[in-house]
């Protein structure tokens, strides 16, 4: 199956612990986020920068992890794979905003059908979302590995996920 849900750290607690912006909305957090030792070692994904791009025009508003003035490098892949960022949503973000999350995929879904307009064969979309259960806290991973296609389920599972408490 294309979709796995696991445990995830708490996103508030490991930002704190890093030094970094506690999330409050939606945000895009590095890819090893949940096991560096130091905020010195993050590195984002190369598909960063084109996600916060298509949010501001959508006005989407991202809650940036990085302190003013902080700039993570970013991850260069070499293949025909897109492995975009961790996508975190909060649980007050979903409560206020339930469409957020589904806005925010279809705008990367659009995008990513143009990014692999023209090129043959098999093409690989590699996403995790991260969603803080409203009760608990506690934190699900939504991965996703498959088509473009197939990003349309993610919202549906996301929305599940949120709910298992």
């Amino acid at each position: 199956m294309p979709i796995q849900i696991t445990d995830y750290v708490n996103v508030a607690e490991r930002a704190k612990e890093l030094g970094c912006n506690v999330p409050t909305g939606i945000a895009l957090l590095p890819r090893n986020f949940d096991t560096v030792a130091s905020k010195d070692d993050l590195i984002h994904e190369s598909s960063v920068a084109d996600i916060r791009i298509l949010w501001r025009q959508a006005e989407l508003n991202e809650t940036r992890i990085e302190k003013e003035g902080d700039k993570l490098p970013q991850a260069q892949e070499k293949s025909f794979e897109w492995v975009g960022p961790i996508i975190f949503v909060s649980a007050l973000y979903f409560s206020q905003n339930p469409q957020g999350v589904s806005i925010a995929l279809n705008i990367i879904s659009n995008y990513l059908t143009g990014f692999f307009k023209g090129i043959p064969g098999n093409k690989k979309v590699r996403l995790d979302v991260v969603v803080e259960q409203t009760k608990s806290q506690k934190c699900l991973k939504v991965h996703y590995e498959g088509d473009v296609e197939g990003l349309a389920e993610v919202s549906k599972v996301i929305r599940e996920a949120r709910e298992i408490e």
